[in-house]
């Protein structure tokens, strides 16, 4: 059965603020690999819900790393999967939103 995938707008945020760095600051092509990369684990997240780490902080939130910088968190219930945030993991490593 097909997982509904929701997209926070939270998310969206953090994913833009990435992509438009690396657009800057790299290439174009490094920017378009950080999509297909998130594309994948959320693939792989609607494919496997479980795959994730447990948050240690919120029950039922999980998270799964996007090398080699960031954590996808995420929540999942019967039929939808809620990407919640992209975390970079260099800013804040110790402030893990969950």
């Amino acid at each position: 059965m097909e997982k509904k995938i929701v997209i926070t707008k939270r998310f969206r945020n953090n994913t833009s603020v990435v992509y438009k760095y690396l657009l800057e600051e790299f290439s174009a092509k490094a920017a378009y690999h950080f999509l297909y990369q998130i594309e994948q684990r959320i693939e792989l997240i609607a494919k496997h819900p479980t795959i994730g780490k447990p948050s240690s902080k919120k029950k039922g939130i999980r998270s799964i790393i996007l090398h080699p910088y960031n954590l996808i968190f995420y929540r999942y219930s019967n039929n939808t999967i809620e990407v919640l945030c992209l975390f970079d993991m260099r800013k804040q490593l110790g402030k893990k939103p969950y």
